[in-house]
């Protein structure tokens, strides 16, 4: 298990960057929060990518806290 943690987290980020490049249907949304946040009609794609990756990686730390815990 100790290996496949960060193999998990590289395919999280791959796969956001992914659905990012792709355009998919809650991409549009993120974008436009970012450009209204902004102010200046840009959008940046590796916040997109943040937003995406972020509750997958926290729930991937959770996982990986418990499984320490319990294995001491």
């Amino acid at each position: 298990m100790k290996k496949a943690i960060p193999v998990f987290a590289f395919a999280i980020l791959a796969a956001a960057t992914a659905v990012t490049l792709s355009n998919s249907w809650i991409v549009p949304g993120i974008n436009l929060w970012q450009t209204k946040l902004v102010g200046d009609n840009s959008y940046f794609p590796a916040l997109t990518i943040f937003i995406l990756a972020l509750p997958p990686l926290l729930l991937l730390l959770a996982i990986k806290w418990w499984v320490q815990k319990r294995s001491l």
